[in-house]
């Protein structure tokens, strides 16, 4: 599948490997030839990033017709690393399959964390928080921690104003920081679990009365 995205090809395709563990490599392969940058590489979820208004991307990408049993967004108001494609949320790690983050805030501590991770094998291609925190999820997750396990911990071992919302094949976790510096709210219905920054966005999914503040250090994990 080929889409013309302003003046770049945006290509998708499938690759058969023998194991998961052979994606990265080849990526990296890919991203050795010129003009060529692999935005990202899954086994069972599909993502999209890409710079624009969000109704625009959405139509670009005929989102509305995607079907699925969950999904994260983000929209990002840039303080620090590049605004392209590459850097827009969610954020993957290839050390376990399809873990995705996306994250409102700041990891004050980002260097004390990734030192930790990089010295365990984990490789980094930003200096965007947000690829910290998915490195440290998936590290987590490949200790055996639960998903809920993991985000406990964050709260512990993560500094900084912090929501942080984590897609896996099985769920969806949400963690806000231990002050509660960074909004959040969530709404759940036999029918629908939904997370959001503001109030607004639930309204405009969702009728319900229910709407829940997200509390300091509280985390939650909705899997299958």
């Amino acid at each position: 599948l080929v889409k013309s995205v302003g003046d770049s090809d945006v290509y998708k395709c499938k690759i058969a490997l023998d194991e998961y563990s052979l994606l990265k490599p080849c990526i990296n392969e890919i991203d050795e030839l010129e003009n060529v940058r692999v935005i990202n590489g899954s086994h069972s979820f599909e993502m999209i990033k890409d710079v624009g208004e969000v109704k625009d991307i959405a139509k670009r990408f005929d989102v509305a017709n995607r079907m699925g049993t969950h999904g994260i967004g983000h929209t990002r108001f840039a303080t620090e690393s590049s605004v392209d494609r590459y850097h827009a949320h969610p954020y993957q790690s290839y050390i376990i399959p399809d873990i995705t983050v996306v994250h409102n805030g700041q990891i004050t501590n980002y260097w004390k964390i990734r030192d930790s991770l990089e010295r365990k094998g984990h490789k980094f291609e930003s200096f965007n928080d947000t690829e910290c925190i998915v490195h440290y999820m998936a590290d987590k997750l490949d200790q055996g921690y639960k998903l809920e396990e993991a985000l406990d911990q964050a709260v512990i071992d993560l500094d900084g104003p912090f929501s942080i919302l984590v897609g896996t094949p099985n769920g969806i976790g949400i963690a806000k920081d231990k002050l509660g510096l960074r909004p959040g709210v969530m709404v759940e219905t036999d029918e629908i679990f939904a997370v959001a920054s503001e109030e607004m966005a639930l309204h405009s999914v969702i009728e319900s009365n229910q709407i829940e503040q997200i509390a300091p250090g509280e985390t939650r994990a909705y899997t299958i």
